[in-house]
């Protein structure tokens, strides 16, 4: 065989196992080091034309969480607005009974003025008959 098919075909090899290397998190305990750098440098075209063909492993399972997380939302967010609407029914059925007392209060208090402007219009002997027939003798 030709001699630069030979070295074509090491540095294929090479490139593929520091892609797969790479894939398989060998370099993620190397910080920042130099020889990290290089190594995911040369991993770079294997991993491009891995997630082109066979698709992001990481990119899918962020989807996935994604939409799960997505779907969870949603249905909290329906809970909430059941609670909401639920609790805006209570204030409404609330403001209704307040309307109701005020307007009992305001009959009392018309009830209130009639009696005492009948009390001030009665005579003593009237006022007198009035509280025997009401508490007796």
């Amino acid at each position: 065989m030709n001699k630069w098919v030979i070295i074509g075909l090491i540095v294929l090899a090479v490139l593929i196992i520091v892609g797969v290397a790479y894939d398989q998190g060998a370099f993620e305990s190397m910080d920042g080091s130099i020889v990290a750098i290089i190594l995911t440098a040369i991993a770079a075209p294997f991993m491009a034309v891995k997630n082109m063909l066979f698709g992001n492993k990481q990119l899918r399972v962020f989807k996935d969480k994604y939409e799960t997380l997505r779907a969870e939302e949603l249905i909290h967010r329906d809970g909430l607005d059941k609670s909401i609407s639920a609790k805006e029914q209570r204030i409404a059925q609330l403001d209704k009974e307040i309307q109701l007392l005020d307007a009992k209060m305001e009959v009392l208090e018309l009830k209130k003025k009639k009696v005492a402007e009948d009390v001030n219009k009665m005579s003593v002997d009237e006022t007198k008959k009035e509280v025997r027939n009401l508490f007796g003798d």
